[in-house]
């Protein structure tokens, strides 16, 4: 995926977003378990010290404590886990059977919080210490400290299994989750997908303007857009324009000078008489240039022309022109086919080529069109091999005893390049003249 995609930089926030966040999440719900654990393990150890107090009894004569005994059998097991131990002031304490030959440590922060002290085999116990008074019938008080405590190993085995199961659970939810944002994404941008395709319509002359329900955030864009277009419009329309116009007012300027030079001739002055029309065909053939030129919208493509009528009014203006009129032109082009290219610009390059084929046809000339190809084939004498080349240069005339200034073939190169298209010349099978116009790659595959 390019890493300029719109689409991969938002997927790649929303998944550092998400790992972010689940990972804050996990943590604290870890830490959540654990605590809520060791309350548990408080609020057990408590009840086992209501239950251990009450099963303390001492008589009238003061006589040392009685062993207790607990409903929960761990503390008649030995290094079972649990425990609990009464200390009395310079009395030996007295142990549950679980402690076995082991003394419990201090607790550290004595109170209603769990503190953590080691057992034995060294293990980590969770541990609870209270002190208890007894009052006596002289008067006189006995105090105890009783210690319960509980083997961590548990809790911590349990906040590891429930650590793995979280862990698990929240890259499944990360899944889900980087799903749902892709799937969030995709359905967001695919209104620019639309704007994309609607683009390539206007590129490939479907449509000349982006027109659809696009969102409220697309619409100042598509609104630019249109603008920009209408506005390209409008300046291409006004420099042809002012080509055309400058081209056409040569036109009479041109025609003054070659009176004079006619004079001229009159008059004996050839030198000067063909200086003047040696300069005036140039001048006319750039004339002629500047009026193709604004005759063409520039490639545009902003619209789907049909082939086979363009084809149609060009033939029957050219069989109006007395070469034209003794041709058998046949225009082999379907009736369905649409070529992107404006209508005007069409017309210029199939004119000049047509033209030129009218001029060195025998008999036929015939218009196909095939696999994008546009082929025109006359059944003259045709071009040599080693001079292919040189027919669509500018201003190049391989034979001079027919009419013109060697400007249309290089008029439909310039055509042609404008629409990326490409023009080969090749020997007909009518005989004469082939001039294929299409796109490179295609016309490399019929050479």
């Amino acid at each position: 995926m390019d890493r300029q995609s719109l689409r991969l930089r938002l997927l790649l926030s929303a998944a550092a977003g998400i790992f972010v966040f689940l990972l804050i999440a996990g943590t604290a719900f870890y830490f959540t378990f654990q605590r809520h654990a060791e309350q548990l393990a408080r609020r057990e150890l408590e009840n086992d010290f209501v239950q251990l107090i009450s099963a303390i009894h001492i008589d009238d004569r003061n006589e040392d404590l009685p062993h207790p005994v607990l409903s929960d059998p761990r503390y008649e097991k030995p290094y079972s886990g649990l425990y609990w131990q009464i200390d009395e002031p310079n009395k030996p304490p007295i142990r549950s059977r679980s402690l076995f030959d082991v003394d419990l440590d201090d607790v550290n922060n004595p109170g209603r919080s769990v503190d953590l002290i080691t057992g034995p085999n060294n293990m980590p116990l969770f541990a609870i210490e209270r002190t208890v008074i007894l009052p006596l019938i002289d008067a006189s008080e006995r105090r105890l400290k009783v210690t319960m405590a509980v083997d961590r190993t548990d809790i911590d085995t349990a906040a590891k299994a429930f650590r793995r199961d979280l862990y698990t659970g929240l890259l499944l939810l990360m899944a889900a989750l980087l799903l749902g944002s892709l799937i969030q994404i995709l359905l967001g941008l695919r209104p620019l997908k639309a704007l994309q395709i609607a683009v390539l319509d206007i590129h490939s002359g479907k449509r000349n303007r982006l027109t659809g329900n696009f969102p409220s955030e697309v619409h100042p864009l598509v609104q630019n857009i249109n603008e920009l277009l209408s506005a390209r419009e409008t300046a291409v329309e006004k420099a042809r324009q002012r080509a055309s116009n400058l081209a056409h007012g040569l036109k009479t300027p041109l025609t003054v000078l070659n009176a004079v030079a006619d004079d001229l001739e009159i008059d004996g002055n050839d030198a000067a008489s063909s200086t003047i029309r040696d300069n005036t065909s140039l001048i006319n053939e750039q004339v002629e240039r500047q009026l193709a030129r604004a005759r063409m919208s520039g490639g545009s493509s902003n619209s789907q022309t049909p082939l086979h009528d363009a084809v149609a009014r060009v033939i029957k203006a050219v069989t109006r022109t007395p070469e034209g009129a003794q041709l058998q032109w046949l225009n082999a082009v379907p009736q369905s086919s649409l070529i992107n290219m404006e209508a005007g610009d069409l017309t210029e390059l199939l004119g000049n080529v047509i033209e030129n084929a009218s001029k060195w046809a025998k008999s036929e000339v015939r218009v196909s069109f095939e696999n994008g190809v546009v082929k025109i084939e006359d059944d003259g004498p045709g071009v040599v091999e080693s001079k292919l080349a040189q027919i669509e240069k500018r201003g190049t005339k391989l034979d001079h005893s027919r009419p013109g200034h060697g400007l249309g073939l290089a008029i439909v190169r310039e055509v042609a390049e404008t629409y990326d298209l490409d023009v080969k010349y090749k020997r007909s099978s009518l005989g004469g003249l082939s001039v294929n116009i299409g796109k490179a790659e295609v016309l490399a595959k019929l050479h």
